[in-house]
């Protein structure tokens, strides 16, 4: 996936974990904010698997996904959230989130002068028959997805499933198809083609999963999102509604609404 697209992506990850969607992981503080561009520079913060968020009591959340387990992973994420910490001062909560098939790792280390821990997040422990039953269930309803169900779809595949992870990301890949939200639907697609590009090894199983994400609804979406971007920019250098208007092809009430937003709360 390209950089522009994977950027657009975690941008809208950061939506989806507003409010209490971030309760997936067992963290009941609010996000307020990505970091993830803004430190960039940091060794190993810059990947999908890497993300860092800004909790409201200002302390950073680093949540790490791994598909396999090494002994370097601890010293590794601890140079990260030392050089964090080193540089804002803010204290650093780590969650390592372990796909299924990992169980029981090492959680700590102890080098004498430096003493590390990480919080393991096993995903052996959900069960993913039935969030795969209950969701499918409320979107064959027609009912609203709440932001917890869209973060179990998107990791459903890494659940512990009666099904191979292959089956369950194409199962999951044609739910979200189903949803009727065009946003959500394009933004379930691209976050899963990003982990299926992390977690999936085979190289004609991840083509052939690719082949099925609906590339013109993520581009679409994509696109959208850029323009309103450029219509948020224009609102901060002060150009008239009129000109933006002509220049991002949005409707009066889109521009008004992408107004109100920047305005302070």
């Amino acid at each position: 996936m390209s950089k522009p697209i994977e950027d657009t992506v975690m941008k809208n990850i950061m939506e989806l974990f507003r409010g209490d969607a971030v309760k997936f992981f067992g963290i009941n503080k609010r996000v307020v904010s990505s970091a993830r561009t803004e430190f960039t520079h940091i060794p190993i913060l810059k990947k999908i698997d890497d993300w860092l968020w800004e909790l409201e009591d200002g302390s950073y959340l680093h949540i790490e996904f791994q598909s396999g387990y090494h002994i370097k992973d601890l010293p590794r994420f601890m140079i990260s959230d030392a050089i964090l910490h080193y540089q804002t001062g803010k204290p650093v909560k780590t969650i390592v989130v372990y796909s299924a098939d990992i169980e029981n790792v090492v959680t700590a280390l102890d080098a004498d002068a430096i003493k590390y821990k990480v919080d393991a997040f096993y995903m052996s422990a959900l069960d993913g028959d039935k969030t795969y039953a209950d969701i499918k269930a409320k979107v064959d309803a027609g009912e609203s997805l709440t932001k917890q169900d869209l973060m179990s779809i998107v990791f459903l595949p890494m659940m512990k499933n009666s099904v191979d992870k292959t089956t369950r990301f194409e199962q999951v890949i044609l739910l979200s198809k189903e949803i009727t939200a065009k946003d959500e639907q394009a933004q379930i697609q691209a976050m899963l083609q990003l982990l299926a590009e992390k977690f999936v090894a085979d190289q004609e199983i991840l083509r052939r999963l690719k082949e099925m994400i609906s590339v013109g609804i993520i581009a679409e979406w994509i696109k959208d999102d850029a323009t309103r971007d450029l219509a948020k920019n224009a609102l901060r250098e002060g150009l008239a509604i009129e000109v933006i208007l002509k220049i991002t092809g949005l409707d009066e009430p889109t521009i008004l609404e992408l107004k109100s937003e920047l305005e302070p709360a």
